[in-house]
This record gives structure tokens, sequence and C-alpha cells, in this order.
């Protein structure tokens, strides 16, 4: 494995030497956030959003940070390891733990008072409000001594902002960073989005990406928590990788053999506990334009993951498929009954009654069937209250730019321990919240914020959480987690 330290942001991992070389460092450190934080928002937001970048106020707080965190190495007689006011760099691939990593060190919360809901937001709070309430009062209580692993998505290694260049890049040291956040959170399981076809052999570059996973996978176990993987297709309009005519070739014979080389390649190179596929039928059929692979239709979708596990070598891994919470239980009964499926994956977002009732349809069809539960993705749908999230491929610019904003906290943390208390109530195997960048960071609701481009207030959100994985800083909703998790 190559360990040279590579890209813009190499200079702020060595340190500086002197003043000149500490402005230089923030130069380029500067450039290696910008570049990291619009790939990182690209992972839902549409390409032609990338070039947009944060300007102005939250540029000269990194500046600011930035500084500080390149003067610290100035002075020849403090190092990295004994320079208590500095906040620990983030690693590079050479980087060994210190006593200043978020790893080994007490993660400090920046919650304070709730920021006010501003008067736009306020009726489609309190109706979530109420939704959120609603969910609380039916999520039991855990039985002593759950085992339902806590994990959350490792958004940093989603496949979605991956490009050719991946192993040059910071990838891989932002996501060692934050699996060890992760862990110092008391989280037991990591799920990474490992989406169709990047693992494919025929498909470019595929060796790169095959490299790039094996070494998430490598720590994660290293670091003693349990691997969950989710393998979805991309999003054609968000990945910059070549996509669109891939999908418009395929029939269902043709996907579910190649789903199945690249379900093949997971278990062989990262070996998770678990491994998912076909999570939110309505979602992929939307990605796919093919009208011959109506996913949404239980009897395709059936015969679908009957062709993927066909001949599968699971190796201990144990797979399984789902549906979201929005959609009719009737599908999730029939892969069930119909597919030598390991375990049924449910999605959460919504929250309203007709979501609820759905949930517990599952729950009772899993039960019954005698098959563990898998929840590899919930948050609160903040966009609309009436149970049916948008159409995912287009709406979730909006939703991603709105859930930065840190009003949001109370009922997140509300949801989250609503969530936490129904899947060990429900003796779920795991769960698995998203958005685990707001366990770090969220920011301030402003008009003038909320007048820029989704992709803008997503840069600056994203900056923020670095900058606070970076300093052992988490949020009101990761202490929320530090105590669910503890």
């Amino acid at each position: 494995m190559d360990t040279r330290v590579t890209g813009p942001l190499a200079g702020l991992l060595l340190g500086g030497a002197n003043a000149f070389g500490a402005t230089a460092l923030v130069a380029a450190a500067l450039y290696g956030l910008d570049c990291f934080a619009a790939r990182l928002h690209s992972s839902w937001f549409p390409r032609r959003m990338r070039a947009q970048m944060i300007a102005g106020p939250w540029r000269m707080v990194t500046v600011v940070a930035l500084l500080a965190v390149a003067c610290a190495g100035c002075t020849p007689s403090v190092s990295a390891t004994n320079a208590p006011s500095a906040p620990a760099p983030l690693p590079s691939r050479t980087a060994t733990t210190t006593s200043a990593s978020p790893s080994t060190t007490a993660l400090n919360s920046s919650s304070g008072s709730p920021a006010p809901v501003p008067v736009t937001y306020a009726s489609q709070y309190s109706a979530l409000q109420s939704q959120v309430s609603s969910f609380a009062s039916i999520a039991g209580m855990p039985a002593p001594g759950s085992s339902t692993i806590m994990a959350s998505s490792l958004e940093f290694a989603n496949a979605n902002i991956l490009t050719p260049n991946v192993l040059a890049g910071n990838d891989l040291a932002y996501s060692t960073a934050m699996i060890k956040a992760m862990k110092a959170l008391g989280e037991t399981g990591v799920t990474v989005q490992v989406n169709f076809p990047l693992l494919l052999a025929s498909f470019p570059d595929s060796s790169t990406y095959t490299s790039f996973y094996s070494q998430i996978a490598a720590a994660v176990h290293a670091a003693g928590m349990t691997l969950i993987v989710e393998a979805n297709p991309l999003f054609e309009n968000i990945s910059s990788l070549p996509v669109s005519s891939l999908y418009s070739g395929l029939n269902l014979q043709s996907l579910a053999a190649d789903y199945r080389a690249q379900a093949q390649t997971i278990i062989n190179v990262m070996t998770p506990a678990y491994l998912a596929f076909l999570t939110e039928p309505d979602t992929d059929t939307a990605l796919f334009h093919n009208s011959s692979l109506d996913l949404n239709n239980p009897g395709i979708g059936v015969q679908f993951v009957k062709g993927v596990l066909a001949g599968l070598d699971r190796k201990g891994t144990k797979v399984g498929a789902g549906t979201g919470t929005w959609q009719d239980a009737s599908y999730d009964q029939s892969l069930l009954a119909d597919t030598t499926i390991d375990f049924l994956d449910v999605h959460t977002f919504p929250v309203a009654p007709k979501d609820l009732t759905n949930m517990a349809a599952q729950v009772a069809a899993a039960q019954a069937a005698h098959m563990p539960i898998v929840m590899t993705e919930c948050w609160l749908y903040k966009e609309s209250t009436n149970g049916q999230p948008g159409e995912s491929v287009t709406s979730a610019p909006d939703e991603q730019k709105v859930e930065t904003y840190s009003f949001w906290e109370p009922l997140d943390s509300q949801f989250l321990t609503a969530m936490v208390s129904y899947a060990r109530s429900n003796a779920f195997a795991v769960v698995s919240p998203f958005s685990t960048e707001n366990f770090f960071a969220y920011q301030t609701w402003t008009s003038a914020l909320d007048a820029q481009p989704e992709s803008a207030v997503r840069s600056s959100f994203n900056r923020a959480v670095l900058q606070a994985i970076q300093a052992g800083q988490i949020s009101g909703v990761g202490e929320t987690v530090r105590q669910l998790a503890g």
C-alpha cells in the first residue's frame, strides 16, 4: 500500500515549520477542505451544483481555524501530541493514533440552548413534533441487556462521492477519522454504502474502488466494530461515474447477475457481517430509468432477489433486502415468504401514522418468520409531513439542505431516542441512523443562509463537520447518541 501523504491536505497533516509555512498550509488546507466538502455534498447533490462553493463569513471561520492548527507547528518545542490547545489533526495514511485523537480522548459536547424555530418552518416543525411524540409513545421499553448493534452511516466513504483518484486523496483519512469518532461515541457498528456497479470487474477503475473499500473494511474490523454494507445503485444524476448507459442496457437477468458478482466481491474483500441490497425498491426503480427493471413491483422484486442469491457464496455474511416504511408491508411479506434472505431490511424516514402502521406490520411479519430485522437507514424526514418522502432522486438536495439547521436538533434527538428504543424493544439486530454528520455539527439558520443554493449550504456544513471531528466536538444529537450507546 502506498503510504505517502498526498493531496492538498498533506501540509496540514504533516505540520508547519515557520510562519511562511503556516500561511501556505492554510491555503493548502482550505483548498483541500473546499474540494472534499464539494465532493461530499455531491453524495446527494447533482453534478451541476458542485462548483458552487460557500464564501464570505464561513470561509473566514475556516481560515482562522486552520491558521490556529497550522501555527501549532510553528514552534519547534511544541509537538502535535503535547499541545493541548491545538485540535488533533485528521490522520494521514502514515499517522498513528495519539492521545489527542477522537478514539482516545473524551469527546466534548457543544450542545447549548435550542435554536429558535424560524417562522417559515414553524408549522412544519409543529407537525413533525407531534408525529415524533406519537412515535415515542409506542416505542416501548428496551429489554435489559439488549444486543441491538448501534451503528451509523460512514458518509465520508459513500460511493456517490468517489472518483477514480480516491486512493490519492484524503477520503480514506477522513473516513478513518470518522470511524474513530463513531467508536468514541459508543457505536458498535459502521454502515458503508458500496453502491452498484462500483466493484463490478467490468466497471472502469473497479480495482481502485475495491482497494479503497478493502481498506475501509480493515479499519472497521480493526476498531472491533460490526461492518454493515448497503449495495444500492449509484445516483446517475449525482455521481460523476459513467452509469447511465450501463443502466439503460440492463434487463432483470443481467442486473441480477451483475449484482450477484458485486455482492460476491464485497463478501470476499470486505467480509461484512450484514450485506443489504434492494432496500428501497421505489428509489432503485427511479434510478434505473429502465422499464424492464420495475423493482417497485413485488413480483419482479422477488424474482430479482432470488436471482442475486442464486449461487452466491455468502461465507457467513447475512444477506438481506426490504423496503421503506412508506411502502406497504405486503412487499416485505413476499420477500420473507418467497426468497432465502437472511434478514429483513427496514428504512424509516417519515413517521406519520401510516409509516408507523407499515413499520409495525413489517416488524410483525419478520417476527412471525423468525427473521432478524436490520435497519440500515433511519432519520427524521423534514420536507414533508404526509408520511411519504419526496421522490428521492430529485428531492434529496432540499432535504439535505434543511437538515443541517440547528433548530432541528431537539426533534432529531427525540426521533433517535424513540427509534433506538423501538429497535431494542423489538430486538432488531441493527439500528443505523443515516446522517452521522449531524452527530458532530449543525449550523445556525439565517434567512441569508437559507437563500443560498443547496450546494453552498451543504458545503459550509460539511466543513463544520470536518472541523468538529478534528477538534473532538459533538453536537447535542451526538450527545444523545453517546447516551443511547452507553
